[in-house]
């Protein structure tokens, strides 16, 4: 049986760790919303009410950013990564403002969806422009 290998690309040293990072980070600030030692002072001193939408920015990012890490590192075309964003940005719209199961419909959870959309495609498309190296087929070892 012959071996497929999945993967067209690896990231650069600095893209993994720009990934890892910002994973770490939006993962903190997701769970600082339960727990008061993770809300860092300059957060809560400036946007008070922060942590009460932050769980839809740390979702959507998640979202796009776990999945279009792989799918960059796979190949996936740009256009895929942006429709898929389009495509987040508007289900945080739908489910903000029309759907009320297990959510009380407010606006402001949908821009900050966005904004965690945002980011992380910001960061996919700098990836897939800055941070990649092609990856050797099998036939060229």
């Amino acid at each position: 049986m012959e071996k497929m290998n999945v993967l067209k690309y690896a990231p650069k040293l600095p893209a993994a760790i720009a990934y890892l990072v910002l994973l770490v980070l939006v993962m903190l600030l997701f769970f600082g919303r339960k727990t008061m030692s993770l809300r860092p002072a300059v957060i809560v001193e400036h946007w008070p009410d922060f942590y009460l939408h932050v769980s839809n920015f740390s979702i959507s990012y998640l979202m796009l950013g776990g999945v279009g890490f792989m799918w960059i590192l796979m190949g996936i075309p740009t256009r895929f990564l942006v429709v898929c964003g389009m495509l987040l940005i508007g289900c945080n719209f739908v489910y903000e403002l029309w759907v009320p199961i297990l959510n009380t419909p407010d606006v402001v959870d949908a821009y900050y969806g966005v904004a965690g959309t945002i980011l992380a495609l910001c960061f996919l498309l700098c990836v897939k422009r800055f941070g990649l190296v092609p990856l050797k087929k099998e036939s060229e070892t």
